[in-house]
């Protein structure tokens, strides 16, 4: 590396040669003087990516070449390259709020890829002072961005402000293991006033679609947390929560733990707030494309009822976007997802489904292993292969990875269900509507198959009526006639009967096969098939 030419990066207008510079200043600071290991890796990474050796910075050359492992080195059982990835991108995030705070380059190291990149800071010195820079880095919008604005202190005399300012840095801890949300590092938002600032300002100068803002207030008795969550175009508030707990100051931090998981919960996952709200904006201005972000939205819109021209667009458009960036762990994962939907639905579709969707999700935890997402719907890809236990392992996996949404609560619990985890389903699905009960109609079916396993066809059928599934799906009819027929209902499930005869003859000659796509008790399948032949209806 001593002979490098001083090339340019075209993106940034940086040469290797500045670059470098920066490396050196990082690598000699107290941060990361005292880990050598850490010093290799960050020297490595970034000089073979200075070289053009991208496709070389993956986790077998990092261990081998830069961490001392033998040539034998296997990543997939070895996980040491990427407990030093997160070991590297916090002692960056610490060089950068510290010593760095005035460098001219950002070097990061973003999740999901080892390969750096060189941004511009916010901030630079000018007469011995910390200032603006006059061009403020800009943002990507390809991916829903998110900010978290420092808490107030209302507390009498600024009292418990180590309290209120916890809550900033660590919901923007947790946001950043969301896969479908960016969001922007804390440290870059401390310089806005929370008592004043303008969300539509911060929308704008830091590309952040979405704001987090909260409160702090103390009575004699209660510590009392209020939390507000805006979008940034018109500044609308869209959400908010106000938290109330008794005053005992031993147990604020897992008061602050109560209240950080809970706001995650609430507002992250493919049905929280933020993506509803901006699933909703996309809807009104009808302006999807093919662009990977866009694609991602049309699955949240098919997810809800899995009508058979929703699937089919989304497909479109999922490998259109596959086709743009081969390596986008997220479309590679719902794209996957889909063709397992698709084919449990009788729905046109590719040749052999579940191997392509078994391959598909395959690749995106290769290329990110610590995906919570990617972990859930390959346990999905074994339910389909009929895989009990490696579907189970890779559900409990996923919930390890950490923490859940709602939506992975229900769509955990509802895997769970079709593979004859009764008892644990119940809990996940209960746990994710507790947290919101916006949810697709699949969770519904989630809590038929429990109810029906238990014998409880009251409960099963209300369940079956909740199901607001597209016409084009056979489930929420069947389900109908299934508890009607155990109840005796006969004459109340004529209705279902006939639409399950004229609009799914196909599916209802080979039902047994059909349910077995996807459920693995084979006594729940019997179960239902006995249901729907006392309702009246022949099935195969």
């Amino acid at each position: 590396m001593s002979n490098i030419a001083p090339k340019t990066n075209a993106k940034l207008g940086y040469s290797q040669k500045e670059i470098l510079a920066q490396l050196t200043r990082v690598l000699s600071s107290d941060t990361f003087s005292h880990s050598s290991v850490l010093s290799s890796f960050l020297k490595f990474i970034v000089e073979e990516t200075l070289e053009g050796n991208t496709d070389g910075v993956k986790e077998y050359t990092i261990g081998v070449s830069a961490l001392g492992k033998k040539a034998d080195f296997n990543p997939q059982i070895d996980a040491l390259v990427r407990i030093h990835a997160g070991r590297l991108r916090r002692l960056l995030n610490e060089y950068y709020i510290g010593p760095g705070l005035a460098d001219p380059i950002m070097i990061e190291v973003v999740k999901g890829t080892y390969v750096p990149v060189f941004r511009s800071q916010v901030a630079k010195k000018q007469n011995g002072k910390v200032v603006e820079n006059e061009n403020p880095p800009q943002y990507s919008r390809s991916k829903l961005t998110l900010a978290v604005l420092p808490f107030r202190n209302l507390c009498p005399d600024n009292e418990y402000q180590f309290f209120a300012e916890g809550f900033g840095e660590e919901i923007t801890r947790i946001f950043s293991t969301n896969e479908d949300i960016a969001v922007i590092a804390h440290h870059s938002m401390r310089k806005y006033n929370a008592d004043s600032a303008d969300i539509r300002g911060i929308g704008n100068e830091l590309g952040v679609h979405y704001v987090i803002t909260g409160s702090v207030m103390r009575s004699s008795k209660e510590i009392r947390v209020s939390v507000g969550l805006a979008e940034t175009l018109n500044g609308r508030q869209i959400w908010s929560k106000t938290y109330r707990h008794v005053l005992e100051i031993d147990k604020f931090i897992d008061i602050q733990d109560e209240i950080n998981n809970d706001i995650f919960s609430i507002l992250s996952g493919n049905y929280g707030f933020i993506i509803r709200d901006t699933m909703n904006a996309a809807q009104s201005t009808k302006k999807l494309d093919l662009a990977s972000f866009d694609a991602i939205l049309w699955n949240y819109h098919a997810q809800m009822t899995h009508s058979l021209e929703a699937c089919i667009t989304t497909s479109k458009a999922l490998e259109k976007a596959i086709q743009n960036d081969p390596n986008n762990v997220m479309c590679l994962v719902v794209l996957g997802n889909l063709y397992l939907d698709s084919y449990a639905l009788g729905f046109p579709t590719i040749e052999d489904p579940v191997n392509k969707a078994y391959q598909l999700i395959k690749k995106a935890i290769k290329i990110d292993p610590l995906s919570q997402y990617a972990h859930t719907i390959f346990g999905w890809a074994n339910i389909y292969m009929h895989r009990k236990k490696e579907a189970i392992e890779a559900f409990d996996y996923s919930l390890q990875l950490g923490p859940s949404s709602a939506s992975v609560k229900g769509t955990l619990g509802f895997g769970l269900a079709c593979a004859g985890e009764y008892q644990r389903a119940h809990a996940l699905l209960h746990q994710s509507l507790d947290l919101n009960p916006y949810c697709p109609w699949w969770y519904y079916m989630g809590f038929f198959f429990v109810f029906c396993h238990n014998k409880q066809y009251e409960e099963a059928l209300e369940c079956a009526q909740k199901m607001d599934a597209s016409d084009d799906v056979f489930l929420k009819p069947l389900l109908i006639t299934a508890a009607k027929g155990q109840l005796d209902l006969i004459t109340d499930a004529q209705i279902e009967v006939e639409i399950l005869t004229k609009q799914f003859p196909e599916i209802i000659d080979n039902l047994k096969m059909s349910l077995g796509t996807f459920m693995l008790d084979d006594a729940l399948i019997v179960d239902i098939m006995e249901g729907v032949k006392k309702a009246g209806l022949s099935v195969g």
